[in-house]
């Protein structure tokens, strides 16, 4: 008798990423933001299309991107395990992310390996940055899945490119001072977990909890619009970016798209105080 897919150990290829969340959502609820196409839209990537099937196809659509990425499941184990690959061109590690739902101490645990990185330290920025981008992603998935599963939601994304070193980004994230000279008029916050409350710069509030911090990237929730808000930075290859991302679910497209022209304004007064600093340095 062959072993079923599920029960084969994944071959994990290159340098692994690993993250976990524990929530009070269930197995189920966890699996199906995975892997139901319709879900994983609500909280990852902008749309989804396929099967989570063995040996079917699964694609992530990034539509402000441009950007499709199609993936082969490789398992698709209701409430306990999902996996799935990406195949590259030649010369390259296959990408799998694996995800591992469990049962613990009388919550979820949905533990994630993504593995395929290359080795070496001229990748360790690429590296860096999508471990950062995990950790933001699965602290969304959590305010997600207890909060707000299987409702839709309406996004807004400002990228901008920009010379700068991450550990100038984090206090203009973080702190009062380093708040105030982009988008706030007053309000900072502090741990994870913690509430805060900022009075932004072009009127309205935004408070709620902080949900994730890494070393370039802050999450937090946003209860005004029932959503969240990302503070980004990151690199695409040689250039760099800063990024303000944020979604609400139940929220109008339209209140959406005021939200991204204040960000507009933000992220350009954002990289204004940064061409500042680095000047300075």
């Amino acid at each position: 008798m062959t072993d079923k897919p599920e029960n084969k150990p994944i071959e994990h290829i290159g340098r692994m990423i690993r993250a976990e969340i524990h929530t009070k959502a269930t197995p189920q609820q966890a699996y199906e933001a995975w892997a139901d196409p319709e879900k994983i839209a609500h909280w990852f990537p902008d749309r989804a299309e396929g099967k989570a099937e063995p040996g079917a196809t699964i694609t992530w659509i990034f539509d402000k991107f441009n950007y499709r990425i199609p993936y082969e499941v490789l398992i698709a184990q209701p409430d306990e395990k999902f996996a799935i690959r990406w195949n590259p061109p030649p010369g390259m590690n296959p990408g799998i992310l694996e995800v591992i739902i469990s049962k613990e101490g009388g919550e979820t645990l949905v533990r994630l390996v993504n593995s395929g990185f290359r080795e070496g330290a001229e990748w360790n920025d690429e590296f860096e940055g999508t471990d950062s981008g995990w950790r933001m992603a699965l602290a969304l998935l959590k305010h997600y899945l207890e909060n707000y599963f299987g409702t839709a939601r309406n996004s807004f994304l400002v990228m901008r490119p920009a010379e700068f070193s991450f550990e100038h980004v984090v206090p203009l994230q973080r702190t009062e001072a380093g708040l105030k000279k982009w988008l706030t008029k007053s309000g900072d916050y502090g741990e994870v977990g913690e509430r805060y409350s900022l009075e932004l710069q072009e009127g309205g509030k935004a408070s709620g909890r902080i949900l994730a911090k890494t070393n370039r990237e802050t999450a937090l929730s946003w209860d005004e619009i029932h959503g969240v808000l990302e503070l980004k930075a990151f690199s695409m290859g040689p250039q760099k970016f800063l990024c303000v991302r944020g979604c609400g679910w139940g929220l109008p497209r339209e209140k959406a798209g005021e939200l991204e022209g204040q960000m507009e304004r933000a992220v350009d007064r954002l990289a204004g105080a940064l061409a500042a600093n680095e000047a300075r340095a």
